[in-house]
């Protein structure tokens, strides 16, 4: 009888370390987060955060152009006589453009 329990319980035991060595944690998982990118894409957000409620220029647009080569920008809005990029669609399409740089920011995204 203590052998067919030794039989069953080894393997038993055996199996479940196995298992636990094969869960990562979030220590394990290596991050590979471009920096130059990082600054190059919150210095286009930044600018145009300082421009918003002024003089949208050319290098405003030029900012808003290089996020929407990444993430999504509302140019809809802008389809009035003037070409001004609303405050609230701003306000909308920042929250998504932090949303994507926290989803991607480990895949090394490349200018």
């Amino acid at each position: 009888m203590k052998n067919l329990l030794v039989i069953f319980i080894i393997p038993f035991i055996f199996s479940c370390s196995l298992t636990k060595s094969k869960i990562h944690s979030k220590e394990d998982y290596q991050c590979t987060e471009n920096l130059t990118f990082k600054n190059e894409f919150f210095k286009n957000i930044n600018y145009i955060d300082s421009l918003i409620n002024k003089e949208q220029n050319q290098d405003f647009h030029k900012s808003l152009e290089f996020i929407s080569t990444y993430t999504h920008v509302s140019y809809e809005t802008m389809l009035n006589y003037n070409r001004i990029y609303p405050y609230g669609a701003y306000e909308k399409d920042k929250k998504n453009w932090l949303n994507w740089y926290e989803e991607n920011k480990c895949k090394n995204v490349k200018l």
